[in-house]
């Protein structure tokens, strides 16, 4: 049988792997009062270490994902290790994040949190899956039903298109 691992990225985005969840981490569903726009904005960029290093954080459903007060995030694999993104690339676990963290905090407040941390493109590749049959049934069910509602906010992000800075860097390395 085999025991589960957390697994995380530190602060020089090296993937670490422990038998217990790291020191001071609770299930992010026990975790609700400690989100706060701050501490979200620190989760978005913990998490894309996931994306940046071409890994899958496998499915983003509420018990599998632990987070701590500095921002840390931490996933729990029950039996596998984390494997690289599929070919369809990091949109299916962007979206995954993106509801899940609107199922305890404003859909405003994660998406324009987002935006610093995820380019406009990436965004766009993430807007499919957000469709209930894309996502985790687990995801779906754990209420409130809000897919629909970040699907919408990240579609007018994609009609907005990049940041001021997004189009300058562009420009720049162009």
């Amino acid at each position: 049988m085999a025991i589960a691992r957390w697994y995380w990225y530190d602060d020089e985005s090296n993937l670490m792997a422990s038998y217990s969840h790291p020191p001071g981490s609770r299930p992010i569903a026990t975790a609700v009062e400690w989100l706060n726009p701050e501490l979200v904005s620190k989760l978005h960029r913990q998490f894309s270490r996931w994306t940046a290093a071409s890994m899958s954080p496998g499915p983003v459903i509420p018990h599998r994902l632990w987070i701590d007060q500095s921002g840390g995030v931490a996933v729990r694999f029950p039996s596998e290790e984390p494997v690289p993104q599929p070919e369809v690339g990091a949109g299916e676990g962007l979206a995954q994040w993106l509801v899940l963290l609107s199922k305890w905090m404003e859909i405003h407040v994660v998406l324009a949190r987002a935006r610093p941390v995820w380019t406009v493109a990436e965004i766009a590749a993430a807007l499919p899956f957000t469709s209930p049959s894309m996502l985790p049934r687990s995801l779906v069910q754990f209420p409130p039903n809000n897919w629909d509602q970040v699907a919408q906010g990240m579609a007018a992000i994609v009609a907005d298109g990049a940041l001021p800075e997004e189009r300058q860097e562009k420009r720049e390395a162009g």
